[in-house]
């Protein structure tokens, strides 16, 4: 992918003396920011499931790049382009914000139109802070983070980046036959307690929404368009957790969670850019079910 080192553009392998980290409060304000992001990316797919569920697509804009990445990085082409600084690629937005920046130029990237500047670059944080904040001023503004619950959604959250949304890539590199064992059992354990979690309710906290089921849904919905090939996440079929499949199934026919699925997208996304885990390059045919089930 590459890495910025004091704005300059060099290799992955490069050690940084620093890593630069931006984050400066969020104003609930109509077109102050603009969302930028890869439809493949799990991680930016968070605050992108928090802004299209609470109706905010006019309210906070977007891009996102184009699937290839490019010895440049994530770049922008006319059918993926910047409609915001207009510039060639992702980099460019970080080195416009801060020109001396030092670490990956990744999304997702939440970018202040009023002051020109990166709002944020934290993925955790922005879809916590824009669920927060922005509810009100979207087309559906639901309590995503409900006050009694706040304590035990943070805590979810944190449990499933490290023991799910992570999980799949520690299992995906593991460059041991030993440690790929350990990550793949435990990142199914893992997953055998979220079904059990969901056999008597419909959601992860009961029967409404909240912020902990958009950490959980960009992992689910990527799990056998790639991970269960590219990345050997394959001890058995997730159709096996009959309850976690079902609430998968569930969140996608809702059409503003469906709105921010690419699935044509995400397996170029990944099969191109993973490098050695997929030395050829080419994306692999989807799967039955998601030609039965995700076809746009």
């Amino acid at each position: 992918m590459g890495v910025l080192n004091k704005g300059q553009w060099q290799g992955d392998d490069v050690q940084l003396e620093q890593v630069d980290q931006i984050a400066q409060p969020l104003i609930a304000e109509k077109d102050r920011y603009h969302f930028y992001f890869a439809y493949g990316c799990p991680f930016a797919h968070r605050a992108n499931l928090v802004r299209h569920y609470l109706g905010l697509t006019d309210v906070i804009s977007a891009s996102s790049t184009a699937p290839i990445m490019t010895a440049d990085g994530l770049a922008f082409n006319k059918n993926y382009p910047d409609t915001a600084n207009h510039l060639p690629f992702l980099r460019d937005v970080y080195l416009k914000g801060k020109a001396d920046f030092s670490g990956r130029a990744s999304v997702p990237l939440l970018w202040d139109k009023q002051t020109q500047t990166i709002a944020s670059h934290n993925s955790g944080e922005m879809a916590w802070e824009i669920a927060e904040k922005f509810a009100e001023l979207g087309n559906n503004p639901a309590d995503l983070i409900p006050s009694h619950l706040r304590n035990e959604i943070a805590k979810l959250n944190d449990w499933l980046d490290v023991k799910i949304n992570r999980k799949v890539y520690q299992v995906g590199y593991a460059d041991t036959p030993e440690k790929y064992q350990k990550q793949l059992q435990a990142l199914f354990q893992s997953l055998s307690k979220l079904d059990q979690r969901l056999a008597e309710q419909r959601y992860l906290f009961g029967e409404q929404i909240t912020l902990s089921d958009f950490w959980l849904f960009p992992t689910l919905i990527r799990f056998e368009a790639v991970y269960a090939d590219l990345f050997r996440t394959n001890l058995k079929p997730l159709a096996d957790f009959q309850h976690l499949y079902r609430y998968m199934l569930a969140l996608y026919a809702d059409p503003r969670i469906c709105a921010t699925v690419d699935i044509g997208f995400t397996m170029q996304f990944y099969y191109v850019n993973s490098g050695g885990l997929n030395p050829d390059n080419v994306p692999k045919p989807a799967l039955p079910w998601l030609n039965a089930n995700l076809s746009n």
